[in-house]
Formats: C-alpha cells, sequence, structure tokens
C-alpha cells in the first residue's frame, strides 16, 4: 500500500510540474565527465606542446619550468628533478582516461614514446638532488603505472602492448622505473633502516656522504658530491654545506607500494624473459640496474616502514620528522602527531599494503627470512586508528582531527591541514564509512567556504592560519570513494563544486594554476603535476560509473600519488588481456541508461523506503554543523565571484600582473558556465537540489547554541612575585592551580537524557571528551561570578577505592630521542613525570610541558633545579615499585545497606605533594581474599581482615555479606565484577587497565553510568548466630574482572575516599572534577 502511494506522489509531482527525478541524471553526469577530461587534457596538452622535457609548464605565462640549482629552495627542487615529472606523473591518468576516450588513448602512447625516446640509454642520469619520497611515488609509480597499463594488467582499449599506430612496447617503462627505483638506493644505507631524505640521481649523494661506490664519471666520490652545490654557487646561490638529515614518518614509510610491485614486476621478467635481460645489459651499458638482487626494492621500502612504526611512542602515535641516521624524533616536529602532513600517507600504506600483499604475500629469501605477514600491516592501520580516535578526534563544535603530542596525547596544535582531506577516504577502503561521512562534511563546508581548501585552518577562531591551495586532490580523492561507497548523489554535486571552482578560479592559458590564497583568489603561476594525475582523475573517475576499474574483482590500489598498480601474480600477458576484456565486453553489452544515480528503480522493490529516494547526507541532522563550524551561515546569501589577480613570473623572471579573473574575462572559456559557483551561492543547501532532502529530515541543534565562556577576574600578586602556571597538563586531563585571569568554554549537551555542561577549553587549550579538569572543591566553594554563587559542589553518589600494590621494578625503557635533562632546558621545557609504571617496565613517561616564562628565575642552566613535580612509584627496599591505583566504586543499596561507610582519606596525596611517597599511607593495610563467598561461612581468621574482597556472581550479595563474620575489625568489603557481558567491565578495562600502569583517568575513576548499585535486599546477620547485625559492613562494588581482583588483593594498603561533583547553574558539569 505505501509503494502505491509513492508511485502515484511521484506521478502526481510530474503532473504539477515538479519532476519526479530526485537525483542527477546521467545526461548531466556525462557532461561532468567530460568536463573533467578537458580539465586534464587542456594542463597536459599544454604541458607536452610548450614545455617537455621539462618537468612542468607555468599556466599563466606558458613557459616551461625546471629545477634552479638553490639547493635550499627544497619546494621545487624536492620535487622537480629534470626527468619529465608531470609526463611521468600524468601516464596513468592518461591509462584511466583512455577507455572513454580516443583522444586520451592516444596521448598515452604519444607520451610512452616520447619519455622511452627521451631517457632510453641513459635513463635519470640528472645532476639532480631530489627528495626520495617525492621521486618514488611520482617518478617510480607513475611509471610502474603506466607500465601496467601498457601491457593490459590495468585496463586499455586496443591491444596491450602496441600503440594506436602499431608501434611496440618493449617494456621500456618499466625498465627507466628500475634505473630511477636504483638510482635511490644509496639513501637505504643508513643504520636505522630509515632512508635519508634526498639523494642525487647521477652521483648518489646523501647529505654530506659519498656514495658507496661510484666510479662511473671517473671523479673521486667527495667531489661527486659537491657537484651540485658548486654549480649551485656559480649561479650565485648560497650552497647547502650542512644539510640536515630529517625525514617524516610519511617520507620513510610510504615506499611500500611502488618498490614492493617494481619487485615483482622485475621477478616476474626476470623469470619469463632472461633473454631480454642479457640484451638489456649488452644495450644499455649506462642504465642503472639491481637484477642481481631485485628483491632489495621490497625489502627496503617494508624496512623503513616497520622502521617507522618501531619508533611509535607507548600511546601508539608516529610523530612528524625524526633524523634518518640517529633514528631519534626531531624536537619540534617529531613531537606531533596527526593524521595530516609528515603523517599521512603511512597510515595510507599501512592500509594498502596489507590489501596488495593479501594476494602475494613476502616470500622469505636469503637477505629476509623472515618477512612481515600481511595481516601485521592492517594491525598497524588499526591499532594507529584507534589511537587517532581516542586522543585526535573532536566532535564539537564539528567532526575534525587535531594534533596531539605524540607522547603524552595532549592536543599541541589547534590546525586542521588540507592534506588531511584524504582520511575519511582511507576510512572507507578500512569499511568505516560512517565515521568516513562525518569526517567529510567537515572538508566539505571549509571548501564551499574559500572555494578550495586552505592548507592549515583554525575551528577554535575560524581563521586560516596557511592560505594557499596548490590544487591538492586529497579532498576530490575522499568524495571519489565515498560515492563509491554509498552512491548517494550528495558526493557527485560536491564534485561538481570542486570541478567548478577549478574551472572558474584557478584557469590559465596554459594550464590550471593553484591558488597563492584562498581568499583574495591570487592565483599561483604554477602546476603541480598532482592536479593532472590526481585531482582531475578522481573527478572523472567519480562521474564514471562503468568505468573498468570499478567493475573488476582483481586486488588493485590507488598509491598516495593517485597511480593505480595491481600486484603481478605471473599472469601471462594473454591472460591479463582476456581478463580485463572480458570485464570490458560485459560493460560495454550493457547500454548506458537514463538511470538516476540515487537509484530510483528501487520504487519498483517491494521493501522501499521513501529514505532511499533522497541524499542520505543532505538528510542528516548534523549535516549542517560543520557549515556553522566554519562560520559559512555567516555568508550572505549571494555572494558573487571575487576578481581574481594573476601574477606570473615573465621570461626575466619579473613578476607582472596578469590582468583580473572574473565574470567578464574574456579568455576563461568558463565564464558563460556558471555565472556565480554554486559553493558561493546560500550557505545551505548551496548545489543540491532542495528536492534531495527527505521532507522528514531535521537539523538538531547546533552545539554552538549551547556554549558559554566565563572569563575570571585577574587576582592581583606582590611585586616581583611570580604567579604559579593558571594550569598545569596531568595524566588524563588538566589540574587549575588559580582561576586568576582564566577562561573558560563550557558546553551544554544531552547526555543519556539528561542536561550536563562539559568543560571544552581552557584559555586555547581544548579538552578531550576523555579528559577531566580537576580543582581543589575549596577554590570552587569560595568562587563567584558576576556576584553570584553560580558553582556548587554537591556530595556524589560514587567514591574511589584507592590502594597500593607492589610490582616488579625494571629499568624504564629508553626513548627514541635521547635527550638529557640538561638539553631540555636549553629547549625551555620542563618535564613533568607521574606514575606510569607497567608490568613491562616502562615507568617514566613523559606526561606535559610548562611554558619555560613561568619558572625562569628558579631553573638554571648550570644547576638544573628538579622538576615541578616528578610522579613516580616509590621504591621499596626489595627492588620493587609501589603503585597507587583510585577505582570508582558504588556503594550498595537496600534493606542491608550501610549508607555511610568509613571515610579515610580527605586528599589527593598525587596533587598535593611534590613527590609521590605513596603518601598517605592507607590505614588498611590487609585484605582478605574470599572469592565468590557462596557456599560457606567465611574462617573467624577473616574477622581479623580489615577488607573483604569478593568475586561477583554465583550468589546475591546479600548471601555473600551473611557469610561473614561479625567483627569490629571488618571495615569494608569490596565485590569485583566479572560478568562480560556488563558494559561496566568492558569500559573499565579499557579506561583503567592494570595490567597496563592504569587508564588515562585511572586516579579519577569511571563515572557512575558504568557501574551498578549493588542491592543488599535482607538484613545483615552473623554467620555464626544468624543474629542481625547492629552495625552492618559497607560494600562497594567496583569493575575490573581479574586484573583488579589480583591487583587487590596483593593490595598493601586500601583506603575510601567521597566524590564531589560541580553544578553550574544547577546543571552538572560532567567532566569537572573538584578534589577534597
Amino acid at each position: 500500500m505505501k509503494l502505491d502511494v509513492l508511485s502515484n506522489t511521484l506521478v502526481l509531482l510530474g503532473i504539477i510540474g515538479i519532476p519526479p527525478c530526485l537525483c542527477m541524471p546521467e545526461s548531466h553526469i556525462t557532461n561532468l565527465r567530460h568536463e573533467a577530461m578537458e580539465m586534464f587534457h587542456h594542463g597536459f596538452e599544454s604541458y607536452m606542446n610548450f614545455a617537455y622535457p621539462a618537468d612542468e609548464i607555468r599556466p599563466l605565462s606558458c613557459i616551461a619550468l625546471d629545477r634552479d640549482h638553490e639547493p635550499n629552495n627544497s619546494g621545487m627542487t624536492d620535487v622537480l628533478g629534470n626527468y619529465s615529472l608531470t609526463a611521468i606523473d600524468s601516464l596513468s591518468a592518461l591509462g584511466i582516461l583512455s577507455v572513454s576516450s580516443p583522444r586520451s588513448y592516444t596521448w598515452f602512447w604519444e607520451t610512452v614514446q616520447r619519455v622511452s625516446g627521451t631517457y632510453w640509454g641513459h635513463g635519470f642520469d640528472r645532476d639532480s638532488k631530489v627528495q626520495v619520497f617525492e621521486t618514488v611515488i611520482r617518478g617510480v609509480g607513475g611509471l610502474i603505472s603506466g607500465h601496467q597499463f601498457a601491457v593490459g594488467m590495468l585496463p586499455i582499449p586496443g591491444k596491450p602492448g602496441y600503440s594506436h599506430k602499431g608501434w611496440k612496447y618493449n617494456d621500456e617503462l618499466l625498465h627507466l622505473a628500475h634505473d630511477l627505483a636504483t638510482r635511490l638506493l644509496p639513501a637505504f644505507t643508513t643504520d636505522t633502516g630509515l632512508p635519508y631524505p634526498r639523494v642525487n640521481l647521477r652521483y648518489g649523494c646523501v647529505n654530506v656522504r659519498p656514495p658507496p661506490v661510484d666510479t662511473e664519471h671517473g671523479e673521486k666520490p667527495a667531489d661527486k658530491c659537491r657537484k651540485d652545490e658548486e654549480e649551485a654557487e656559480k649561479a650565485g646561490f648560497k650552497p647547502l654545506r650542512n644539510e640536515r638529515t630529517e625525514t617524516c614518518a610519511a617520507g620513510a614509510g610510504s615506499l611500500t607500494l611502488e618498490l614492493t610491485t617494481l619487485t615483482r614486476l622485475l621477478q616476474n621478467y626476470k623469470t619469463n624473459f632472461p633473454e631480454r635481460v642479457e640484451i638489456f645489459l649488452r644495450t644499455t651499458p649506462h642504465m642503472k640496474h639491481s637484477w642481481d638482487d631485485v628483491e632489495i626494492f621490497e625489502r627496503v621500502s617494508q624496512q623503513a616502514f616497520w622502521a617507522v612504526w618501531e619508533r611509535r611512542s607507548s600511546l601508539d602515535l608516529v610523530g612528524g620528522g625524526l633524523d634518518a641516521v640517529t633514528g631519534a624524533w626531531e624536537p619540534q616536529s617529531g613531537s606531533l602527531a596527526g593524521i595530516g602532513a609528515s603523517t599521512d600517507s603511512f597510515f595510507e600504506y599501512a592500509m594498502k599494503t596489507y590489501i596488495l600483499l593479501s594476494s602475494s604475500p613476502t616470500v622469505p629469501d636469503a637477505k629476509n627470512s623472515n618477512p612481515r605477514l600481511p595481516h601485521e600491516y592492517l594491525d598497524v592501520f588499526e591499532t594507529s586508528v584507534a589511537a587517532i580516535n581516542k586522543y585526535m578526534l573532536v566532535e564539537s563544535p564539528a567532526f575534525f582531527y587535531q594534533g596531539v603530542h605524540m607522547a603524552t596525547g595532549e592536543p599541541m596544535v589547534q590546525w586542521v591541514d588540507s592534506l588531511s582531506a584524504f582520511w575519511p577516504g582511507l576510512l572507507v577502503l578500512a569499511g568505516d564509512v560512517a565515521t568516513a561521512e562525518r569526517a567529510c562534511l567537515f572538508y566539505t563546508a571549509l571548501w564551499q567556504r574559500y572555494q578550495a581548501l586552505p592548507e592549515r585552518y583554525v575551528p577554535a577562531k575560524q581563521s586560516i592560519q596557511l592560505n594557499w591551495w596548490p590544487g591538492r586532490p586529497e579532498f576530490a580523492e575522499s568524495v571519489y570513494h565515498l560515492y563509491r561507497a554509498t552512491k548517494d548523489v550528495w558526493y557527485l554535486r560536491v564534485g561538481e563544486m570542486i570541478l567548478r571552482d577549478i574551472q572558474r578560479r584557478c584557469w590559465g592559458r596554459c594550464g590550471w594554476g593553484g591558488l597563492e590564497d584562498v581568499k583574495s583568489g591570487k592565483v599561483s603561476d604554477r602546476m603541480e603535476s598532482f592536479l593532472l594525475s590526481e585531482t582531475a582523475a578522481y573527478l572523472y573517475l567519480l562521474f564514471d560509473e562503468a568505468h573498468p576499474l570499478h567493475r573488476g574483482d582483481i586486488p588493485w590500489v590507488f598509491t598516495t600519488e593517485g597511480h593505480p598498480i595491481v600486484m603481478p601474480k605471473g599472469r601471462t600477458q594473454k591472460q591479463n588481456e582476456l581478463l580485463w576484456r572480458e570485464t570490458r565486453s560485459k560493460t560495454d553489452k550493457k547500454p548506458r541508461k537514463n538511470v538516476e544515480t540515487c537509484e530510483n528503480v528501487k520504487v519498483s522493490h517491494p521493501n522501499v523506503k521513501v529514505g532511499e529516494l533522497f541524499s542520505r547526507t543532505a538528510s542528516r541532522t548534523d549535516t549542517f554543523h560543520s557549515y556553522n563550524a566554519v562560520g559559512l551561515h555567516l555568508l550572505p546569501d549571494n555572494v558573487p565571484r571575487a576578481p581574481t589577480t594573476l601574477v606570473f613570473l615573465n621570461r626575466e623572471n619579473i613578476p607582472e600582473e596578469f590582468g583580473y579573473f572574473n565574470d567578464k574575462d574574456e579568455e576563461n572559456p568558463y565564464r558563460y558556465i556558471t555565472p556565480y559557483s554554486p559553493t558561493n551561492g546560500s550557505f545551505y543547501p548551496w548545489t543540491l537540489p532542495p528536492q534531495l532532502i527527505e521532507p522528514s529530515s531535521y537539523c538538531a541543534k547546533l552545539p554552538g547554541e549551547n556554549k558559554i565562556d566565563l572569563v575570571f577576574s585577574v587576582i592581583p600578586v606582590k611585586i616581583g612575585e611570580i604567579p604559579p602556571p593558571s594550569w598545569i597538563d596531568i595524566k588524563g586531563g588538566i589540574l587549575i592551580n588559580s582561576l586568576s585571569g582564566l577562561r573558560i568554554g563550557f558546553s551544554r549537551e544531552l547526555v543519556e537524557g539528561r542536561i550536563e555542561y562539559f568543560i571544552t577549553k581552557i584559555g586555547d587549550r581544548l579538552i578531550r571528551q576523555d579528559e577531566v579538569v580537576v580543582i581543589e572543591k575549596i577554590n570552587i566553594d569560595s568562587l563567584q561570578v558576576d556576584g553570584q554563587a553560580r558553582f556548587r559542589t554537591s556530595k556524589d553518589e560514587g567514591y574511589e577505592v584507592i590502594f597500593d600494590f607492589e610490582t616488579e621494578q625494571k629499568p624504564p625503557t629508553p626513548t627514541p630521542t635521547p635527550t638529557t635533562a640538561k638539553e631540555g632546558l636549553k629547549d625551555k621545557k620542563v618535564e613533568i613525570k607521574m606514575d606510569g609504571k607497567d608490568l613491562d617496565g616502562d615507568i617514566l613517561k613523559r606526561v606535559e610541558e610548562i611554558l619555560w616564562d613561568s619558572f625562569k628565575n628558579h631553573v638554571h642552566e648550570k644547576a638544573p633545579a628538579a622538576p615541578r613535580r616528578t610522579l613516580t612509584p616509590k621504591l621499596t627496599s626489595k627492588g620493587k615499585a609501589v603503585i597507587r591505583r583510585h577505582l570508582h566504586a558504588i556503594l550498595s543499596s537496600g534493606i542491608g545497606a550501610q549508607e555511610v561507610p568509613p571515610l579515610t582519606l580527605k586528599t589527593h596525596a598525587f596533587l598535593k605533594s611534590m613527590e609521590y611517597t605513596p603518601s598517605p599511607t592507607l590505614p588498611w593495610r590487609s585484605v582478605y581474599v574470599a572469592g565468590l563467598g557462596c557456599d560457606y561461612p567465611l574462617p573467624s581468621i577473616a574477622a581479623t581482615y580489615p577488607i573483604i574482597l569478593f568475586k561477583r556472581g554465583k550468589c546475591p550479595f546479600s548471601q555473600k555479606m551473611n557469610n561473614l563474620p561479625t567483627s569490629s575489625g571488618i571495615k569494608l568489603a569490596i565485590v569485583v565484577n566479572f560478568d562480560d557481558t556488563v558494559v561496566s567491565h568492558k569500559l573499565y578495562e579499557e579506561v583503567v587497565d592494570l595490567d597496563n600502569g592504569g587508564g588515562v583517568n585511572d586516579w579519577a575513576g569511571l563515572r557512575d553510568d558504568y557501574l551498578i548499585r549493588p542491592l543488599l535486599d535482607k538484613y545483615q546477620v552473623d554467620s555464626r548466630n544468624g543474629q542481625r547485625r547492629k552495625n552492618p559492613i559497607p560494600l562497594v562494588f567496583v569493575g575490573g574482572g581479574e586484573a583488579t581482583y589480583a591487583a587487590l588483593g596483593e593490595a598493601r594498603g586500601v583506603g575510601l575516599r567521597e566524590r564531589w561533583k560541580v553544578s553550574l547553574d544547577g546543571i552538572v558539569v560532567g567532566n569537572f572534577v573538584p578534589v577534597v
């Protein structure tokens, strides 16, 4: 019946003039696909016609661009190596477009021939010191992917191995990839397994170190390694005599896809065509090769990956910069962990290497007897995702990821960089589409706000930190993957938005320029190769549903440079040809129909749902939240395009103004297509037709509407007195020392049916969801805001069980960065360490940094003072460490309960003392371990123990208590939860894992929500005579299972303290913890 009503409704919409098509017509998709193809060819053909064999073309001035001789100009010299970068990097994009474009197919084979003709014989014998990472992903990756298209391992029209004019392809691209990769091998000669960041393609120079062996050019190695710097001096540039050896996690750990695939291709070639190898060696003596050990590429790339991972922090976080020679994380860049610049593709290659190797694992050989298995790469990815979600994820005011300190997990930077826009696409590959959809909303809103992604954006301030966009593809990549996974028309509209903005803002006479400023629209006279090889290719594939890459079942992946590659499995060329031809023939037999993208054909299905006719993303309740977070709602309803000033370097390298790029620019062929960019229109639903939003959709309350900021008055201090810092980082959150001049941000949220406040920010420091803010209760009780006592403290229902236990003392694990205390003071940092010992011996963990200015009058380099607070375990005379733990406990209820337990502690010792003693000594010194305590009364000896420890289960709580002997010596009974089906047990082990040294908030315990209140439904009686007890024994319930039970059973002391809570205007502040 509902189906009939729906069908009649759609018919009625058509009758009254509202089109029943709620999605995107195929004709429109075809036009967008054609425009993406034209976008690519406009840039690529300009390059081939006016700049080849240079690396790039300047899109505004139409002149070739090659590297200069300035070694410090890493922005150019790291990428441009004088080896026709744009042609090589674009080979895979040409292969992709060739499926439906004879024009692209022709250009593919012409480019293969021209590159082969230019570099065959001498290979890439260039006196260019290039970055290893960029050369592998752009150069080696482009050649490998182009080779796989040429031989039919990846789909291409015509006869694989032969051009459109009958020219026979003899694996030239594979040999050139072999030559280029071999020239990079001198970078892999460190003792750490991490490659040097740069290497000279001709001489093999890495840093100031000469190559291992190279006498081909008749010069001494030391002289050859100075050659590029000498040329720089002749050109008038300052030479780089002391080049740093800093690489990054992404640069060192993102080489596995290209180099492993290269090894497999060379192995197959060497096995199947040994005679061709002999001919190659005879006829091309000047080309580099490693035919004697082709496995070396796979070996060194995987070795570098694991060298990065083995240096991760104890929190499973990977930092940014690290030294290739020492293996130590860099003091500044190395401490920053994020998902963007310096780390991004490391996570990507963990997942994709797993996919690629799953079809063909690494085979052991004499030099790699125990290679890593594919699932180990997946373990790295899943472990990294768990750490990223725990420490970096921010969900309010929008869903994004912040940069944190790799050692402590504390927020370090609040900006989001454009490179991190790849993350939603990677989550799609991992199967987490729901999180990917939420994450992509933020980048979508940010793009719409600025018609591009600024390099760095600060959500907390709604401001740009770095304002350029060089044409990066990461956002388009994620949109492509999300559409493949969801088929939601939303992502087609987002792709259209990206395409239109590039057409409107970045067009030049000879290509597409990046934006020097996303706000002013100033265009750069440079077209990076990835704008063609990735950005244009992803947009094309987004609009090509029938592409063979979308239909085959071979496990191929995109490299981080957008090159599709597939692991060779020993198939013959004929087998590859037949496999892809079978896929294409099935596709070609199905004519393209005018089928709507959100599959309205489901109307005929008996289980049709109205929501399937609309965009699921547009109908989300939180879609608008990201727009609000970037200030998009502040724009007027219609914003015409701002004039775009073009500045370029002429042939004399003098900046010249090209003119204004706006609606009246007659040279721009796209000026009439979009009189206003869809992204410059109203803030919602911008390019998306309102009909795509499900009628029952609504927008949830914006987080920003429920926020307040409180600024506290500055308390005067005496002249010459240095006040303590207002707050410091502690394990699991923030400790407020003084409210003087402090600004605290609160967010009002709905939590399980009740309204609560949460502290979200202290000053500029964001507070994560799993963090708490600690303050002394006396500071809250006496506090007034605007003359009113808006804060109140009250007794919480929960208590805390505190106990000390011993564990074996082991030497601390050495950290990768050998920074002494004296060096730490030079860096203007003070370490604050606290109790973090676990059973594996990692005792001292760095948890925070405090600004030097607060202590500069008390800390001197010649006589360094001790850290302000060093909370480390106390050692016993037996060489063991005493660890103190705090467990959240719930008091029992019912007629048999003792409502007020004996309180033994009034303070948090570790917050009050400068050193961890533990102090004060806990009063109850022995524990009777009673097991389940159900079958029989406990022996009389139990009456001499102050603490009775039970396991939960088998019998009611009352039966356990009635098996106790009546004694004034028994102070407390503790029941430990052992039920795996109860949520409290699982959450407790995640937050407080005693086997691993406690959780993030181990001292604060868990919220009451996660523990049940035990019911004593019978009066307590004496187990010996059955008489009712005059003074019932208190019972508390804790979680944690075996770990907690074992630790409590060996406790040297036990105590109990109250928990308090803070209310603001009568509403509980969920993460504000007062201590007494």
